[in-house]
């Protein structure tokens, strides 16, 4: 009962002082002292879009440790206006608002995007919703984060350089350039250029590949997707082991990392950097999820390969044709009990630090 009741103290304590801060605070900043921050996407619903706070309650109450923010999907088919009630939501956990803004029409993957596709953004054929967007932003005045268009060196999504041009370089743009990773690249500038004009300062920007390109191409490193460091606030990356656990696939991440760090380090040599997407299944044939979550936050502490000054726990399970990805934190008792103890380390933090407008 003691050890609830300290705990129930830490969350009250830790909501007035991001409350405190929001009223006066603009972007997100490194953790003091050398922290992580420990953020989650707390199981918002396979939609990615049920913002409520009972998942951020449940989440926090599992892992015995307060967040630092959540995520949540806005996707521009629903309608791209600011989701003020869920970010309102969030915020009153004391949480800081992680807007995953994504612009398509409709959750279908591997399929090129007709709707909201970069050239109509870069032409402004959406520039009154995002003005409109900006704007409530700003007057809303709540701290938030916005990851535009993720992963966009996979061939999943329909922003991807997989989709809108590949390795050409006389059909858009400059004629040294790949034109993929130019229209994603332009997009995005638009539309900070576009927050920007608004006077937008509550707004921290994220740049989000994934830490594997597919195709593994040299037109599709991330480094040719990078809006500049004059644009950028973050860079955080995707990384995961194993979704199914009846397939013969399994690395760890220390072995993902490996091979794939120098393609991050290529993209800025200045921005702080953040895991924004970890996690692994439950129950594989070929290894066990709490000796990869072991693995996981051994390497991140170290720095070996990367100095990560934030990591977002992806909390789902879901079913694919049969195959269950267990990726959830309580997928089985003894992941739970290692989730918890690695989480513990006072290195990780969910006391936000925020720049003074």
């Amino acid at each position: 009962m003691k050890r609830y009741r300290i705990f129930i103290l830490f969350l009250m304590v830790n909501l007035y002082m991001i409350q405190v801060e929001a009223r006066s605070a603009g972007k997100l900043l490194p953790a003091k002292s050398d922290k992580i921050y420990f953020s989650a996407f707390p199981n918002f619903g396979g939609s990615e879009d049920v913002v409520t706070a009972k998942s951020i309650k449940k989440f926090e109450k599992l892992a015995t440790r307060k967040i630092a923010w959540a995520e949540f999907s806005q996707h521009w088919f629903n309608g791209l206006v600011y989701p003020k009630a869920k970010i309102q939501t969030i915020s009153d956990e004391g949480v800081m608002p992680y807007i995953r803004f994504l612009p398509r029409s409709g959750l279908e993957q591997f399929k090129a995007e007709k709707k909201f596709t970069l050239e109509k953004i870069i032409k402004g054929d959406f520039d009154k919703e995002l003005r409109a967007w900006a704007k409530s932003a700003k007057n809303h005045n709540i701290p938030i984060i916005i990851d535009f268009a993720l992963e966009m060196n996979g061939d999943w999504f329909g922003w991807s350089g997989h989709f809108n041009g590949t390795n050409s370089k006389n059909k858009y743009g400059k004629s040294n350039y790949f034109d993929g990773p130019e229209k994603y690249r332009d997009a995005y500038r638009h539309i900070i250029d576009l927050f920007r004009a608004q006077k937008v300062s509550n707004v921290t920007w994220f740049f989000h590949p994934n830490i594997q390109s597919s195709p593994n191409e040299e037109w599709n490193l991330p480094k040719y997707y990078y809006p500049g460091d004059e644009y950028i606030d973050w860079i955080g990356i995707s990384i995961y082991g194993a979704f199914y656990p009846k397939k013969s696939y399994w690395d760890t991440f220390d072995d993902i990392l490996k091979e794939n760090y120098q393609n991050i380090l290529e993209i800025s040599s200045t921005k702080p950097l953040a895991i924004l997407e970890m996690g692994v299944t439950d129950h594989h044939i070929s290894g066990k999820k709490s000796k990869w979550i072991e693995d996981a936050f051994k390497t991140i502490l170290s720095q070996k390969y990367l100095n990560f000054k934030a990591i977002n726990y992806w909390h789902e399970s879901w079913d694919d044709d049969g195959s269950l990805a267990s990726l959830k934190i309580d997928s089985s008792v003894e992941s739970l009990t290692t989730f918890q103890k690695v989480i513990q380390n006072d290195r990780f933090t969910s006391i936000v630090n925020l720049s003074v407008k």
